[in-house]
């Protein structure tokens, strides 16, 4: 440590401070927006701001506005910090041909739109996320109404002076030239340098500190981002580093001290802050008008075909209480001006299903209106569901609603491209997803730079589990690493910070803004990877803060299960069959079909099943038992964090199994609200319905409250609406509730602000959540087929898929080059299922209507190229006779040949593994002769009987192991019946043997690890499942009992658990107290006997488990 150097006391009297802090904005703030230049992010930057009591601040980050919005946001909800703040939207322009740094503020909103549209040519130009700059953009039109400050730069000043001039010509009076202190020895004369340069030019200097980061201690943030990004470790960045810790927000007291030779300096960040007339709320938004035709307007247009489809889904006579629902909504989006939105989502929607023949829903609370449903936005009446119109608009409310439409993940694209030719490149961009560093890559960046070796990295992120988990010194002793050691203690403190800064601007999934006007007026708009392709440097929540309106075009894997059901029931089955005929089942007269779904649901048999296949839905289904479509609306929205944080699960469950009876108040108004969820909100939508008629807000009021509890992480303002709650439930003058109870009540909504789930999502989501179940029930090998075909998506893997629908009395036949088309397909005289249905479902046997095998298509092999698919069916106008003949057939390659052979898919040839690879190696050498001239008009020679190979057969553990290889599943058996014996006679029971196990007794079970699963609202409880030859067993894993077993739980392939069997009802758990890895056992009897070639194989073959969050 170096010392500390003494000097000697000032004499005389020391200067008093000033009474008032000198009027001083920082102008020059540099974000975590400028990827990996910045320790900070805006928020804290303007929050710290706020709290030193400047009077200004202006972010300006490196050719972006990606970060401004969160600035402005930040500063307006903390207004009463520091009412007379001002936030200030800058960019720092970096440019390509070695000019200086030059920090742009707009004056004006004109100005503001030149300097978007100037970035925007400069990111066409450039690589994505790298713009092209030149200093002639910057000086021609795009310099009118811009305030210019020039950052010198130090190793070359007399381009800073040429620069300096060229600016001041172009712009008189609007320039100014940075003065920063670098607390070098040197600043005196580098700040009098900076005066006298500016002074030749007319350009004033302006005092700042060129801030990196909002405190000190984020330093070393700083030199790792910065590290990071130039790809070097803390020990040979050398002069890349900073010099120092002053590179912070220094209070204006501070600054001025620092200037105290010019303060000039510091008066002029408060002109040029006097200067600038533009902020974000100037920005307004015109939505276009493209869908409005025959000289209506757009509300002329929007009610025409509203009342159109009234009469098409309630009839010619539409009922009264609907047309009021009508009217009230369509004079709500009259007021607004929202007319224009719906009918771009109409006639988006229009054109997937009526041009394309895509499958699609709209979901959220905007669609799930009436007029939405009218429109055929979506398919769930709503008559059916509790709808609260001012969830998503209201007079108070001045933000846009928001609506989401599901299209087939696979044809999504086609409906982009709709757009994007409908309005065209110039005014539609895609919303930017911002990528952050999650604990993985926040610990492998931050490591490495640390000088940390890979292997030690990759034991780090081992013990990781989440997105954001985080990593403790007391976990590295397992890795064999000191955990007194100071590095190692600060890397983790870095990481923490680390974790959630962004990393770089990636594209939305679907949501797209379009404008009237041009859209790089608004935004600076750059590359996505896809040339066609624009994107916008806003995410979701900016554009919600700044009262943008947006399309949602998503894409969601059932839908495209679903239409590939629809499509093998017609041709397989002759019916036809559409959501909405689903829906019809719940109101018709014969409940018979419906109950025998609800039957399956209620027994947990739901394996694929939308939204209701997790360990978590299938631990509830018993329980809960749904019987209607309401009653699985209720199952999708509460198993998520609103209702398990605000401890409703339980007594919402205790009242359902009659255990704790429940009866409304026909007196009290909140129990009208709460009767279909038995007196327990589950809703977002009942927690403002709450709000509204218990504690008399209004709509507007109740959707700021829900806003609010979306937001609670960020802002914590949900604390602000308790008192006026509290005070209006005990008020209510048409029922006065007691303190006790409002509390109460406020405490439940509260816990909606974890993550409450909308009924109107779940309403749309219960559909389809029916329609999966519904062909899982009739049709198994129909909706196993779909759900292969839809890969990936869910929490199970095909070979899942496969065992569960064996497991329903569907034969599975197997991948084969002359029968297996590139998809999975359905094949004529299957099994008869009750003669093959597995004994837990037989009371499904008269259910199950399927009478066809699945056959599994050839994209199931690994590795196998589609083209390759292609060619190989196009060529079996008759059936292959050999490896040969399906060789100079099709011309594959050798490669591919191969991977067919390992998939042993020869099997029609009477081939096994080996043989077809032998064949296969045969033709090495000889590749491509019989195409010559010579050969082919000579015409293909007869086939021949192949030579027997001499090969010795594969055991049945290595077949099994290849077919895991080249499939991921395996038809010829399970991994774990190989390793019977041993765990027979360590006394591991049987999955399948679980059931009759009483509570509270203690035994064994082992299988291969399919998923590990530990919700954020489980407290760090992880939910292991695992399989073996019989069935599934549900592991519970305490935090404790985890953190023991940490190593085990991550990477054990086969896992052996000890523990206390949990059952209630038909749900059964064993609470895992001790584990064991029994992957090397396994391994020992699968590899054949040649352990060093084979071991590595088989290992990397089973299946390692699906860790969800």
């Amino acid at each position: 440590m170096s010392p500390v150097l003494r000097f000697p006391p000032q004499k005389g009297p020391r200067p008093a401070r000033p009474a008032t802090a000198p009027g001083y904005a920082e102008l020059i703030t540099t974000s975590n927006f400028s990827f990996l230049h910045s320790g900070s992010h805006p928020e804290e930057l303007v929050l710290a701001a706020m709290q030193m009591g400047f009077p200004a601040l202006g972010l300006c980050d490196r050719n972006s506005f990606a970060g401004v919005v969160r600035g402005y946001v930040a500063a307006r909800d903390n207004a009463a910090l520091n009412p007379a703040f001002r936030y200030l939207v800058g960019v720092r322009l970096c440019f390509a041909d070695a000019t200086p740094d030059i920090i742009a503020y707009p004056s004006d909103r004109a100005a503001y739109g030149r300097l978007c549209r100037m970035l925007t040519r400069a990111n066409q130009r450039g690589e994505k996320g790298r713009p092209f700059l030149e200093l002639a953009d910057l000086v021609g039109p795009a310099i009118a109404g811009q305030l210019l400050i020039l950052v010198p730069d130090e190793a070359d000043w007399e381009k800073t002076e040429a620069v300096l001039a060229r600016l001041c010509r172009a712009a008189p009076g609007a320039i100014w030239i940075a003065g920063t202190p670098r607390f070098d020895g040197q600043d005196r004369a580098r700040l009098n340098r900076v005066a006298g340069l500016g002074a030749r030019h007319g350009a004033p200097m302006l005092a700042s500190n060129d801030v990196l980061y909002h405190e000190p201690a984020r330093r070393i943030l700083a030199d790792v981002v910065t590290c990071i990004r130039e790809h070097r470790t803390l020990d040979s960045a050398g002069w890349l580093l900073s010099a120092n810790a002053e590179r912070h927000l220094k209070p204006p007291a501070e600054m001025a001290r620092l200037f105290a030779g010019h303060p000039d300096a510091i008066a002029q960040t408060m002109h040029l802050a006097g200067r600038i007339d533009f902020s974000l709320d100037r920005l307004h938004y015109n939505y276009p008008e493209e869908t409005i035709g025959n000289g209506e307007t757009a509300q002329q247009t929007l009610e025409r075909l509203t009342w159109a489809g009234a009469a098409t889904r309630f009839g010619p006579e539409v009922p009264d209480d609907i047309r009021k629902m009508i009217w009230s909504e369509l004079c709500l989006i009259a007021y607004k001006g929202y007319a224009a939105y719906f009918l771009t989502v109409e006639d988006i929607v229009r054109y997937a299903r009526h041009e394309r023949g895509i499958l699609c829903q709209g979901r959220g609370s905007a669609a799930n209106s009436t007029v939405c449903y009218c429109l055929g936005i979506t398919e769930v009446n709503p008559r059916d569901a509790s709808l609260v119109f001012g969830r998503f608009i209201s007079v108070e409310r001045d933000e846009p609603p928001d609506i989401d439409v599901d299209f087939e993940h696979e044809r999504r694209e086609e409906v982009m491209a709709y757009v994007y030719a409908k309005y065209g490149g110039r005014r539609t961009g895609l919303t930017a997803n911002v990528i952050c560093y999650r604990s993985r890559s926040a610990m492998r960046e931050a490591a490495k730079v640390f000088g940390l070796s890979d292997d030690v990295i990759n034991g780090f992120n081992r013990l990781l589990w989440g997105r954001n988990s985080g990593q403790g010194l007391g976990q590295v002793g397992a890795l064999g690493l000191n955990r007194d050691d100071p590095v190692l203690a600060q890397l983790f403190e870095v990481v923490k910070v680390l974790r959630g800064f962004p990393r770089h601007l990636s594209q939305h999934v679907g949501g797209f803004v379009i404008t009237r006007d041009d859209l790089d007026s608004l935004v600076p708009i750059g590359k996505t990877a896809m040339e066609s392709r624009t994107i916008i440097e806003w995410n979701k929540d900016d554009i919600d803060a700044l009262k943008i309106l947006k399309v949602d075009i998503l894409a969601l894997g059932m839908l495209s299960c679903l239409q590939r059901a629809f499509g093998l029931l017609e041709t397989h089955y002759g019916q036809r069959l559409e959501l909405a005929d689903l829906m019809a089942e719940e109101k018709d007269p014969d409940q018979t079909r419906k109950a025998r779904v609800y039957a399956m649901i209620q027994r947990a048999d739901t394996l694929g099943v939308f939204q209701i296949e997790s360990r978590a839905q299938m631990t509830m289904l018993p329980r809960l038992k749904p019987a209607r479509f309401y009653d699985l609306v209720i199952e999708v929205a509460i198993v998520r964090p609103g209702p398990i944080q605000g401890g409703m699960v339980h007594p919402y469950l205790r009242r359902r199994e009659g255990l704790d009876p429940w009866e409304p108040d026909p007196t009290d108004p909140l129990d009208g609200v709460l009767k279909e969820t038995l007196g327990i909100p589950l809703f977002q939508e009942q927690a403002m319905q709450m709000a509204m008629i218990g504690a008399g807000f209004s709509s507007g009021e109740a959707d700021q409250l829900r806003r609010a509890m979306a937001a609670w992480r960020r802002t914590g303002r949900i604390k602000i609406f308790r008192e006026r709650f509290i005070k209006g439930m005990t008020e209510n003058p048409k029922h006065a509730y007691s303190l006790e109870f409002a509390q109460r009540c406020f405490s439940q909504i509260e816990g909606f602000a974890e993550y409450g789930f909308p009924e109107s999502h779940a309403a749309s989501f219960a559909l389809l959540v029916y329609a999966s179940s519904w062909l899982k029930c009739h049709y198994p090998d129909v909706f196993a087929c779909a759900l292969l075909n839809s890969q990936p998506m869910g929490f199970y893997a095909p070979a899942q898929i496969v065992r569960d629908a064996a497991e329903h009395g569907v034969e599975v036949r197997a991948v084969d080059i002359n029968h297996s088309a590139f998809d999975c397909r359905l094949e004529e005289d299957g099994w008869s299922v009750p003669d093959h249905i597995h004994a837990r479902h037989a009371e499904m046997t008269d259910d199950i209507l399927s009478r066809k095998a699945l056959r599994l298509g050839l994209r199931l092999i690994e590795g196998l190229a589609e083209k390759e698919i292609a060619r190989l069916v196009a060529a079996r106008h008759a059936p292959y006779l050999s490896v040969r003949d399906l060789w100079l057939r099709t011309g594959l390659s050798i490669a591919g040949l191969e991977k067919l052979a390992r998939a042993d898919a020869f099997g029609s040839l009477g081939l096994n593994r080996r043989e077809a690879l032998w064949a296969v190696k045969g033709l090495i050498g000889t590749h491509g002769a019989q195409t010559l001239p010579l050969f082919t008009a000579a015409g293909l020679p007869a086939e021949q009987p192949a030579e027997p190979s001499g090969l010795p057969e594969m055991t049945p553990g290595e077949e099994i192991i290849h077919d895991y290889a080249s499939l991921s599943l395996s038809l010829k058996g399970h991994p774990v019946q190989f390793l019977r014996p041993m765990l027979a006679a360590r006394g591991v029971t049987r999955a399948a043997n679980l059931a009759g196990v009483p509570a509270g007794q203690r035994v064994e079970v082992a299988g291969l690890v399919l998923v590990r699963q530990r919700p954020g609202t489980a407290s760090g409880v992880i939910f292991l499942t695992l399989e073996d030859e019989t069935g599934i067993a549900n592991i519970v894993v305490w935090p404790r009992t985890f953190e023991k077993n940490r190593k085990t739980v991550l990477s054990a392939r086969l896992l052996a658990v000890h523990g206390q069997v949990q059952s209630d009802g038909k749900v059964i758990h064993l609470i895992a107290e001790t584990m064991t890895d029994m992957t090397g056992p396994l391994l020992d009897l699968l590899d054949g006997g040649e352990t060093e070639r084979a071991r590595p194989v088989a290992h990397a073959a089973l299946p390692g488990g699906r860790n969800f969050h």
